[in-house]
C-alpha cells in the first residue's frame, strides 16, 4: 500500500480578484501553492504527488517544483473545467495499486499540519474513506429564496468539511466513474464517494486550515503571521 497525493491547482480565483491566480500569490517568500506542496512533500509516507492545473500554469508550477526541489511531484497534468474533472485526471495519471490511498487537498489550504495529514493516513488504513471537518458552533437556518427563515436546523450533527480527504484508490475511481456515468457533480470528493454508496468517516480538522478564497482571508493570515 502506497500513499499518493493529488493537489488540484486549476483555480482562476474569480472571487479573489486581481490578475494573479491566488495559488501563485505569496505569503512571505513562498507562493501559496508552494507552501501547500511542501506540507505533503515533507510527509515520509507520501510517495508521489501529482498536480492537475491549467496548461497556462504549467511553467509556473514547474518553476516552483524545481526551485523547491519537490522531487515527489512526479507529474503535472492538465486539469478540467471543474474541480471534479481535474481530480479525476490526476487520479487516472497516477501509478497505482487498488489498495493505495489517495489523498486530495486544495492548493489554497497551505496551513494544514503534517501531524493532521499523518492522522488522516492512519485512520484511512482502517476505514478506507476519511475526511476532515469541524463541528459547527453557530446557529444554522434554512432560508427561502426571498430570504425568510424557513427552519432553524439542529447544529449537533452538522459539520463544516475541509481537505485533505483520503480514499482507497479503487473506491475513489469507481465512485468517479459512477458519478460521470450519471452526470452527478459533487462539491467535494466525499460527496462523490457518498453518492456511490460508500461510508465516509469524519475526524476533527483544524481551525487554521482555512481555504484562501477572498482577499480578506489572505490579509488575516498575514496579520496572524
Amino acid at each position: 500500500m502506497k500513499v499518493k497525493a493529488i493537489i488540484p491547482a486549476s483555480g482562476s480565483g474569480i472571487r479573489f480578484g486581481g490578475k494573479t491566480s491566488k495559488q501563485f500569490l505569496k505569503i512571505g517568500e513562498s507562493e501559496i501553492v508552494a507552501l501547500t506542496i511542501e506540507k505533503f512533500h515533507s510527509v515520509n509516507s507520501i510517495d508521489e504527488i501529482i498536480i492537475p492545473t491549467k496548461k497556462e500554469f504549467f511553467n509556473k508550477i514547474i518553476s516552483i517544483v524545481k526551485k523547491n526541489d519537490f522531487y515527489k511531484v512526479k507529474k503535472i497534468t492538465e486539469g478540467g473545467k471543474i474541480r471534479q474533472d481535474s481530480v479525476y485526471r490526476g487520479l487516472i495519471n497516477l501509478e497505482y495499486e487498488n489498495n493505495d490511498l489517495i489523498i486530495i487537498h486544495d492548493a489554497v489550504r497551505p496551513f494544514i499540519t503534517t501531524k493532521k495529514i499523518l492522522k488522516l493516513i492512519k485512520e484511512a488504513k482502517k476505514e478506507n474513506c476519511v475526511i476532515l471537518g469541524l463541528q459547527l458552533n453557530e446557529t444554522i437556518k434554512k432560508i427561502s429564496k426571498k430570504n425568510f427563515v424557513e427552519k432553524t436546523l439542529s447544529r449537533d450533527d452538522l459539520w463544516s468539511i475541509q481537505t485533505p480527504q483520503i480514499f482507497r484508490y479503487d473506491i475513489l475511481k469507481k465512485s468517479f466513474e459512477t458519478a460521470m456515468k450519471n452526470k452527478f457533480v459533487g462539491t467535494d470528493e466525499s460527496a462523490i464517494v457518498e453518492y456511490s454508496g460508500y461510508k465516509v468517516k469524519v475526524i476533527e480538522g483544524e481551525k487554521k486550515n482555512i481555504k484562501i478564497t477572498v482577499r480578506e482571508d489572505l490579509r488575516d493570515v498575514r496579520l496572524d503571521r
